[in-house]
């Protein structure tokens, strides 16, 4: 090393310049998390968190290949490690992958640099599994921190939330109240959201071959969030 740099590296240490990560510098994003999107355009993105599931998401994506309707799956990493081919499954049939973190921690709980060492890690079992880089992330919750929000611009991701919850999620509600929720309450531009893992999901697979029915037939188009997002352009 040049004794130049040596000096310059050395000032800038003693300065506390240069070896702050990511994590810790980024400033306070200036940029909201994504609901829904303005549109005219009669479309909606589906999408499912906690997944995979060896049980559940092999079944949603069979009724959403019979149907033809693309989805965007927010994985969480630890069950992308635990059932890898569900997980290419999800890939090779051309869905959206976003990233759910690692752990399907409380965020509410976790400091700044925690909250990047999850979603980091979630990052690293998609990329390794798929090949694919995920674009969006969902944090489990919805939990919006100012630590979340810090931690999720230093990865570089955009922020997906959701504008439609059936409450897919409680074992109290049957496939037929789950379906009417979405109905009452989705209109253009909606994000749609179920999960494919984390419970009991039967309720959402039989839900899910009505709803995609019903939808149709008022004229609406199912796409990905990346897809939904183009339709604002």
């Amino acid at each position: 090393m040049r004794r130049g740099a040596f000096y310059a590296m050395l000032i800038a240490c003693l300065l506390g310049w240069g070896v702050i990560p990511a994590w810790a510098s980024a400033p306070a994003p200036l940029y909201e998390p994504i609901h829904r999107i303005d549109t005219q355009k009669k479309v909606v993105a589906l999408t499912f968190d906690d997944g995979p599931d060896a049980t559940y998401t092999p079944k949603i994506l069979e009724v959403l290949h019979q149907n033809k309707v693309p989805a965007t799956f927010f994985v969480l990493g630890s069950q992308v490690e635990k059932h890898p081919r569900v997980m290419q499954w999800i890939s090779k049939a051309g869905h959206e992958i976003g990233n759910h973190g690692y752990h399907h921690y409380d965020l509410n709980k976790l400091t700044e640099h925690e909250v990047y060492e999850d979603i980091k890690q979630g990052e690293r079992a998609i990329l390794k599994t798929t090949g694919i880089l995920a674009q969006y992330y969902r944090p489990p919750g919805g939990v919006m921190t100012h630590d979340v929000m810090n931690a999720v611009q230093a990865c570089g991701y955009d922020i997906i939330h959701w504008s439609v919850d059936p409450r897919d999620w409680s074992l109290a509600r049957t496939a037929s109240v789950i379906a009417k929720s979405v109905k009452s309450n989705v209109s253009s531009g909606d994000i749609i959201l179920f999960h494919d893992g984390g419970l009991n999901q039967r309720q959402t697979v039989a839900a899910l071959q009505e709803l995609i029915t019903d939808l149709r037939s008022q004229g609406y188009r199912f796409v990905t969030v990346s897809q939904l997002l183009d339709a604002a352009k």
